[in-house]
């Protein structure tokens, strides 16, 4: 087959050890072999599974220790994000990682916007902070084997002594870089990723309710049972006035739907924000 794309990137450090030439060989191998392990990841979520990625060393130079890499991808699946198969797609995702990575700190995203639209995502970090990256960001990121890539050739060398690392193509003028007070962020965490939120508003009967602080209500929606937290301060505040409940009440509801992908597996909490209505069962089946 035919390569769909080809670029050149650049792997750049910086620091004491570099101009004194006391980089060790084998550090330098194995920082090339995680770099090549995390393209590879970069490559399949930029153009599909069937992706395959041949990176070959083609040259060193500079007063920093600079690798030059001649990229070529291989094998486009109908499936992938990008069909036009832009070189600047792949170095793009590859460096809004190391972004992405920076951004959050080394702390989960608080909330996750994508906007397939214009192929990015808003992340907003722990301290409310928002940046728009590419819209695979998140699940490059979040992969075990890019995540361990990172570790390997930016975090490791920067707390060695290194005091930057930087990636960039030249000829799209794509480049980010990554600082010694960075390097934690770059360590492997157990990463949820948000896949889905929704607000929808609906029917919900009371199977059991929960009158202490945190604890969830038990519901049902006409088809299974689930347990839910509900938030609502004025709601709240009727239930500790003494407003009764009965088993089979409805209540008219706002709800959010959070679908989360967690090492486990994947996790759906329901948030009830508002209640808007509270209809006593026809026939109480016993009072709470």
């Amino acid at each position: 087959m035919q390569p769909i794309t080809e670029d050149k990137i650049s792997l750049e450090y910086y620091g004491a050890a570099v101009e004194k030439g006391q980089l060790r060989a084998k550090d330098v191998a194995r920082y090339i072999l995680a770099l090549d392990e995390f393209m590879s990841v970069v490559t399949r979520e930029a153009y599909g599974k069937d992706a395959s990625l041949s990176m070959d060393v083609s040259g060193f130079r500079g007063q920093s220790f600079d690798v030059d890499f001649a990229l070529q991808v291989i094998g486009l699946s109908s499936s992938a994000i990008f069909c036009t198969a832009s070189p600047k797609d792949l170095i793009t995702l590859a460096t809004d990682s190391i972004k992405a990575c920076i951004h959050l700190g080394g702390k989960q995203p608080k909330e996750c916007t994508p906007d397939r639209n214009e192929n990015t995502v808003n992340i907003e970090n722990s301290n409310g902070n928002t940046q728009i990256f590419h819209i695979q960001t998140l699940n490059v990121i979040s992969d075990p084997k890019a995540a361990n890539s990172l570790d390997t050739f930016i975090r490791e060398p920067l707390n060695k002594g290194l005091s930057s690392v930087k990636l960039k193509s030249s000829q799209f003028g794509v480049q980010t870089d990554a600082s010694a007070n960075d390097a934690d962020f770059f360590k492997p965490l157990d990463f949820e990723l948000p896949l889905f939120k929704n607000t929808v508003t609906t029917g919900l009967t009371i199977e059991s309710p929960s009158f202490k602080d945190g604890n969830k209500w038990k519901l049902h929606d006409g088809q299974s049972s689930f347990y839910a937290e509900i938030i609502d301060e004025e709601f709240i505040d009727s239930v500790d006035k003494g407003e009764r409940f009965g088993k089979g009440d409805l209540l008219i509801v706002e709800m959010e739907i959070i679908q989360t992908k967690t090492p486990q597996g994947l996790r759906v909490e329901k948030i009830i924000t508002k209640v808007k209505d509270h209809k006593v069962a026809p026939e109480q089946q016993g009072m709470f």
